[in-house]
């Protein structure tokens, strides 16, 4: 705009055949499954909306066409979304509760309910909503009292070697810091976490998937990071 300056408004349902003209608000989180935006926050609450016009011609501002679906699927708070293989002709993801994991997929066949909700478990935890990896199209997460895998089914990572010393010495009250990132070159998995009375995270644990092994950094200067991203286009992150 003029002077260089940006102008911020909260998002509405304000365009479209039936708009309510209330605001989109989430306290979870935003996610693509493309060509659909999927927002998602307290009490299960999961709401999408296409924005691309090989599906029709919904715009940002258009919540109820009939591509649009606002469900409650469960009742505590989604904390994190992910895509899955299913195909710009049927967009899948996955969402993580904090205490179930759904699949959404779409059927672009249907004339009515396009979007399907199901409860894949309803028995797991998840640690904090950045503690979740995918590699090689399977999904890697930290539960409060143990590991995650998803490859289809839900099923729970072995772990015998140190599994005790993280959850016996991590710092709970901080948990969401926790946060998980892969170096696929390395085929290693490190969750990062605090440990003892830090605030920040200290340590980490680190799972290899071609080996199938586990192992820690011992709080090496190394894993006292609170951030991370790795870079899928360089040969190291």
């Amino acid at each position: 705009g003029a002077g260089n300056t940006w102008t911020f408004t909260g998002l509405a349902d304000t365009g479209g055949t039936a708009p309510t003209n209330l605001p989109i608000e989430v306290d979870g989180g935003v996610c693509v499954l493309y060509p659909f935006i999927f927002v998602y926050g307290s009490n299960g609450f999961i709401a999408n909306n296409n924005v691309d016009s090989a599906y029709g011609s919904q715009t940002i501002y258009d919540w109820n066409g009939p591509l649009a679906n606002q469900v409650n699927v469960s009742s505590s708070k989604i904390v994190k979304g992910y895509p899955m293989r299913g195909g710009t002709n049927a967009p899948s993801g996955l969402f993580w509760a904090t205490d179930s994991l759904i699949r959404v997929s779409f059927n672009s066949q249907a004339t009515s309910n396009y979007w399907s909700y199901d409860i894949v478990s309803s028995q797991i935890s998840i640690m904090s909503s950045n503690a979740i990896v995918e590699m090689d199209g399977l999904f890697f997460w930290m539960g409060v009292d143990r590991f995650y895998l998803y490859n289809g089914q839900v099923a729970v990572l072995p772990n015998d070697k140190n599994v005790n010393w993280l959850f016996d010495n991590i710092n709970y009250t901080q948990r969401q810091k926790v946060w998980a990132t892969k170096i696929p070159r390395y085929n290693e998995i490190w969750f990062f976490y605090p440990r003892g009375s830090a605030t920040e995270c200290t340590d980490a644990i680190i799972y290899n998937v071609k080996d199938k092994l586990w192992y820690d950094a011992g709080q090496a200067v190394g894993a006292r990071r609170s951030c991370g991203y790795t870079t899928e286009i360089l040969p190291t992150p």
